[in-house]
């Protein structure tokens, strides 16, 4: 039997739909119940937890973890039960624990992104970047409507890529890590987060498309104009790069000269000097 130790747990969401209270009997199995009923006390473990003394907290920890490995022993093949647990336990900081059971469902149903996901950031966070490496792509090809994996997908070429040349030449790589991101933006337009590291994602990959990348960075300035005065002058640095690469220098300086945010003046005087550089040779 796992021993749960004491954490401070904030928060967790975990939606779970069953039927409805009309015909519930003949319309959910029993084992639909149980772990419907282990998610109604999960649930209601998180939205009261940290009001309770300690030792009763531990208590009705352990009394989860019980439920969980209760209904496991009688469904040991139910993918759902062991997503769920897994998540609960990697919130309770029990990973290796949580893993197991991400790799169980794995073993059962191979087309789950989220457990693909979830076993990618396990090798990740215990330095095993080669094997973390395939469960992101399989995330991406189970999930291609979901934004999250693409962009996690590329941060993790981008932050690894140096490991990963092992695997992959860099000019492969890079080509995935940009695409990643491109996807990310693609599915999820009003998220700025995703559009400005997809606009980044042009300086980080040498075959990237320069008009391309000013049209992503011009994008960012229009779609995004309630950002903040740091956030615009640092869009208008982005796009100053792009017009550099693209030879139009007078358009990059003009830009350059509304850019006042002090914190930026040094990147700002960069640029400045390379144009100047650029002029008197």
């Amino acid at each position: 039997m796992q021993r749960f130790p004491f954490r401070f747990i904030k928060s967790i969401f975990i939606f779970y739909m069953i039927a409805s209270v009309h015909g519930y009997a003949e319309s959910v199995s029993l084992s639909e119940l149980k772990l419907s009923k282990i998610i109604e006390l999960q649930q209601s473990f998180f939205k009261n937890g940290t009001a309770l003394p300690k030792e009763e907290l531990l208590r009705q920890a352990q009394y989860l973890v019980n439920q969980y490995e209760s209904y496991l022993c009688e469904n040991p093949k139910d993918v759902n039960g062991l997503i769920l647990f897994g998540k609960f336990l990697k919130k309770a900081g029990h990973p290796e624990d949580a893993f197991s059971k991400f790799w169980q469902a794995d073993q059962i149903n191979p087309n789950i992104a989220v457990t693909k996901q979830q076993i990618g950031n396990f090798f990740v966070e215990n330095g095993r970047v080669i094997e973390a490496f395939p469960f992101f792509i399989y995330a991406t090809r189970l999930e291609p409507n979901e934004p999250s994996y693409h962009y996690n997908l590329g941060s993790f070429i981008y932050i690894f890529e140096d490991q990963l040349s092992i695997v992959d030449h860099n000019e492969n790589l890079g080509e995935l890590m940009h695409q990643s991101f491109k996807q990310a933006a693609s599915l999820n337009p009003e998220d700025f987060d995703y559009q400005l590291r997809f606009a980044q994602s042009f300086f980080d990959f040498n075959h990237s498309n320069f008009n391309d990348g000013l049209v992503a960075w011009e994008k960012l300035l229009n779609d995004f104009s309630n950002r903040t005065k740091k956030e615009t002058d640092y869009i208008k640095l982005g796009i100053a790069k792009m017009l550099i690469k693209l030879n139009r220098s007078e358009d990059a300086l003009n830009l350059l000269s509304s850019v006042q945010t002090k914190s930026l003046f040094h990147s700002k005087d960069v640029l400045i000097q390379k144009i100047l550089s650029v002029r008197n040779k």
